[in-house]
């Protein structure tokens, strides 16, 4: 089917129902201007909307050629593409595989049932041509099929065995006039254009009507960043819990909030180089609250409160040093702190979701940073 412009396509339609009232079929008709049914299809939705046609579907099963029966129907069947290659004196198998392909197979064991090979004697390598002429029947229903000829059902059981045909759903149209039918649909303006207005032809125009819930041009904005959209997700289920947010700004912590008033002595093996970031500058902090450094301290070195300690020589020195905090708990260190220190003591509920780091080996399902969360 040759590929016409849709306003040819619309002008014909037009004219045969003007002529002749309906189109029983729309695949017919398509046929008949020589055009694919798509193009068909597109113009009867189009007139449709504007009332101009009235169309009824038309759905069929009807049986289609397979990619393999199409090459079939262009260059002949398997059997006597291979009876064609056969020469007087016949060719081996090798030969003839070489020159089919991937139609050797099929054309040996059709030929051979129709009996129109044989072999040499003593030689089952030598393939043989027993009929000087064939009929490719096979060909011939293939494109009987193809032109929409009506097939005889043993025929269509061949096929099916051979997988050469399946069965497809096709929805075509019967058209008849619409109520607002005219033999040239006239194109409707959408603008005044400079030339309307200079020509004095915009008095004559019909215009589009104005479509008032059409959607405007899609913005072009930001979106959130997925990692944040989950971080907020989860800050909403906190906060409908009745939980506050525990400020979580300083990633650059002292190891006394980080490791030791979480009681975590100071010869432990995550407080080495190896598992934390250090800071080379500053490399202390002297703003530590000594009342309270003196209690952890003491309960590093001797124990208290059902605890008996570590019993080694706790240093200043190490709880001093700054690093890049590698748990969020450090927060909840300080925010139990400034509770303690309020006069009268009542229950809250706390929650923080923020980075910490970790000196780790970053790979494809590891970085030096990730997001922690507490409640």
């Amino acid at each position: 089917a040759a590929k016409q412009p849709l306003s040819d396509v619309e002008d014909g339609l037009l004219a045969h129902l003007n002529a002749n009232a309906e189109i029983p079929d729309s695949r017919s008709f398509a046929s008949s201007l020589g055009v694919p049914h798509k193009d068909v299809e597109d113009v009867i939705k189009r007139l449709t909307a504007f009332r101009i046609v009235e169309s009824a579907d038309i759905t069929k099963e009807t049986w289609v050629l397979t990619d393999e029966a199409k090459g079939y129907a262009a260059r002949g069947s398997p059997e006597v593409q291979l009876v064609a290659a056969i020469p007087p004196e016949g060719a081996s198998k090798g030969a003839l595989k070489e020159r089919l392909g991937d139609v050797f197979d099929i054309g040996m064991k059709a030929a051979a049932k129709n009996k129109w090979i044989g072999f040499e004697k003593g030689n089952k390598d030598l393939v043989l041509r027993k009929v000087e002429d064939t009929r490719d029947e096979l060909q011939e229903q293939l494109r009987r099929l193809e032109n929409g000829e009506v097939i005889a059902d043993k025929v269509i059981d061949d096929l099916k065995r051979r997988k050469l045909v399946t069965k497809e759903k096709s929805i075509w149209y019967s058209l008849k006039k619409g109520p607002e039918f005219v033999a040239k649909r006239k194109t409707l303006a959408t603008d005044v254009t400079r030339e309307h207005l200079k020509s004095g032809d915009w008095k004559d125009l019909e215009f589009k009507d104005y479509n008032y819930g059409a959607q405007g041009q899609p913005i072009a904005i930001g979106y959130s960043q997925p990692l944040l959209e989950v971080r907020e997700a989860i800050q909403n289920i906190f906060l409908e819990m009745g939980f506050s947010e525990m400020p979580t700004n300083m990633y650059v912590e002292s190891s006394f909030w980080n490791f030791d008033a979480l009681f975590q002595p100071q010869q432990h093996p995550a407080r080495d180089s190896h598992d934390t970031f250090f800071l080379k500058a500053p490399a202390t902090t002297t703003q530590l609250p000594d009342d309270y450094l003196e209690k952890v301290k003491q309960v590093h070195q001797s124990g208290g409160h059902g605890s008996k300690g570590y019993g080694y020589d706790w240093k200043r020195d190490e709880a001093e040093k700054n690093l890049l905090r590698t748990h969020t708990t450090a927060v909840s260190t300080r925010m139990l702190y400034k509770l303690a220190q309020e006069k009268t003591f009542a229950p809250k509920r706390y929650y923080s979701i923020d980075r910490v780091f970790r000196n780790e080996a970053v790979d494809r399902t590891h970085l030096a940073e990730f997001h922690q969360i507490e409640g």
